[in-house]
């Protein structure tokens, strides 16, 4: 039940309007049948149908399932509430959900890294931890600082409609919008389905459902309140965050969708102001921190009365292994060996299929440490006791009893159509998660510095407007990356590509490109294409027909150039491939 918004003018004066007059006139266009059938190719064919499947009210009627988060529950906190919204109502949410978040990197913060296209929670995290370091390594200074790790009391259902809307027509959105918008959370009618038996319908006053397409991007408007308060707090000079080095930008706070971490002064003022930017958040919003739940670390240089004194004035607990909590690297290995192998004891006694194991060590098992092979170069050692126990489970004919390994685990490992079972090499997956993070960013952590080799061979440069690609120390002409032939070019090596085009005619200048190269090279460079029109030089993938990097093409591109993989006869790839 709403307890109703408080004025929320003191976090709306921080909320900018973002949203231009073209981008209404996107969301508000007539929605075209292309759009319809991308939403149904893009949903899952068998996630959480509704419960009929095929409901007859246009807006949903929703059963509420509750999951049990502990063996024996007593009370409805040990309760996991999902929603099962049907099929036609998702294909709606879906269909608009698609508009919205097109515009979603202009509206949401640079701080919350989730939901929003273009940006990866791992950003955050590596960020975190860069953080996270430079507070452990804080040992001078009159002044410490602290990191609170804020745990959120069931964010989804707390939401307030009211302060969305205010929200988001501060940001600029239409008026008609926004009330598409309001009619597909507010028309909601809920049934509670306890063992199997459908309770009465009734009808909420806040929140957003489980399931629903539309309520991640809900959430992350609401949660631009928090993100607003904090904005107009450091420029109060109320709040001034921490750098991870002296020329760095201050950080006050990161977002991981409903996580978020915030960092200040460990002093009694910081702490009561942090303590007022929650209590007003979460007035207007309906948002609501779990204060037994969050943790809090200081630096080095913090007194013990300090952080007696912070700790009591925030209600949090203080986090006496940061490395255990937040699962720094030395602490990975051991936690995602246990939680692999506690998995796999509670699906021993089950009676699997061999195709039953097969989707459980690929959707269950082996995604369990993907999270932290994004961030981190997982020794290869574990790597390979990873590997050991998926192979123990996948030949193993029941709990406790060993069966044969009648092939070693790496050729499981091939593809299908090439002989394997299409399992994952996790060192080989390591590298490709790692990979993107150094597409993405820079080589500025060893774990990415790993995946330098990969990159640097298989990104070409597509020469655009500007072509300023370096002739010397960058791949441009596909077919000669690595190639030392650009050595004879007579200038220095800061000459440009832009140097060998006619802009007016955007064609080369043939015999410059003919004086400079070999005539063999010159020959590749002039079958190069020039766009018609300008636009910025661009990279691309040359390890996928799209130029889009992926992590599935490096993964695939690791395998092919594995020594020890076995081929297999061409015959059968394609015979597969048919089948």
């Amino acid at each position: 039940m709403t307890k109703g918004v408080a004025d929320p003018c003191k976090i709306l004066v921080g909320i900018e309007r973002i949203i231009r007059h073209e981008d209404n006139e996107l969301l508000l266009a007539p929605y075209r049948e292309e759009e319809i059938e991308i939403t149904l190719k893009g949903m899952g064919p068998t996630k959480a149908p509704g419960p009929d499947g095929f409901p007859a009210l246009f807006y949903q009627s929703t059963d509420i399932v509750l999951i049990p988060k502990v063996p024996k529950p007593t009370q409805l906190v040990n309760f996991r509430p999902i929603s099962l919204c049907s099929v036609i109502y998702k294909v709606v949410a879906k269909t608009i959900a698609n508009r919205l978040q097109t515009i979603m990197d202009k509206c949401i913060d640079k701080v919350q890294s989730t939901f929003v296209p273009g940006r990866l929670i791992t950003d955050n995290v590596l960020l975190a931890y860069e953080i996270l370091h430079t507070i452990k390594q804080k040992r001078l200074g009159k002044k410490g600082v602290m990191t609170v790790k804020l745990d959120m009391c069931k964010e989804y259902d707390r939401v307030e409609w009211r302060f969305i809307e205010e929200v988001m027509i501060k940001m600029g959105f239409a008026c008609e919008w926004v009330e598409l918008l309001r009619r597909c959370v507010t028309s909601v009618n809920y049934a509670i389905n306890i063992n199997g038996r459908r309770g009465d319908l009734f009808q909420p006053s806040r929140g957003f459902r489980q399931g629903d397409p539309l309520s991640p991007f809900l959430f992350l408007i609401c949660s631009e309140g928090l993100s607003s308060l904090m904005r107009m707090a450091r420029r109060n000079g109320l709040i001034k965050g921490i750098k991870a080095s002296r020329q760095g930008p201050a950080v006050s706070h990161l977002l991981f969708a409903d996580d978020c971490i915030i960092f200040g002064e460990a002093s009694h003022i910081g702490a009561k102001i942090m303590k007022g930017v929650l209590q007003d958040y979460e007035t207007c919003s309906g948002q609501c921190v779990n204060f037994s739940k969050s943790t809090i670390i200081f630096s080095l240089n913090s007194t013990e009365e300090v952080k007696a004194e912070v700790s009591r004035l925030l209600g949090v607990r203080v986090a006496t292994n940061p490395e255990r909590y937040l699962g720094l690297p030395n602490m990975i290995g051991r936690r995602k060996k246990e939680s692999i192998s506690k998995r796999i004891d509670g699906w021993s006694n089950r009676m699997l299929s061999q195709g039953g194991k097969e989707v459980f060590i690929k959707s269950a098992l082996q995604a369990i440490p993907t999270f932290a092979m994004s961030c981190f170069l997982l020794p290869n050692f574990l790597c390979k006791k990873m590997e050991g126990i998926f192979a123990k489970f996948w030949w193993q004919k029941g709990k406790g009893r060993k069966g044969i390994h009648w092939c070693k685990w790496r050729y499981l490992c091939k593809p299908k159509n090439e002989g394997g079972m299409g399992f994952r090499n996790m060192a080989q997956f390591n590298i490709a998660l790692l990979a993107k993070r150094g597409w993405r960013s820079s080589y500025a952590w060893r774990s990415i510095w790993a995946a330098r080799g990969i990159l640097e061979k298989w990104i070409i440069w597509k020469v655009g407007s500007g072509e300023r690609i370096s002739i010397v120390h960058d791949s441009w002409v596909p077919d000669l990356v690595n190639s030392r032939f650009l050595s004879s070019y007579s200038g220095s090596s800061d000459n440009k590509v832009v140097e060998l085009i006619n802009n007016q005619t955007r064609e080369w200048k043939r015999e410059v490109v003919e004086d400079t190269f070999r005539a063999d090279e010159a020959d590749k460079i002039l079958c190069i294409p020039l766009a018609k029109h300008p636009h910025e030089d661009l990279r691309v993938w040359r390890a996928d027909p799209t130029g889009v990097f992926s992590v599935k093409s490096t993964y695939k591109l690791l395998q092919n150039v594995d020594p020890s993989a076995y081929a297999i006869q061409i015959i059968y790839c394609d015979f597969y491939k048919k089948l």
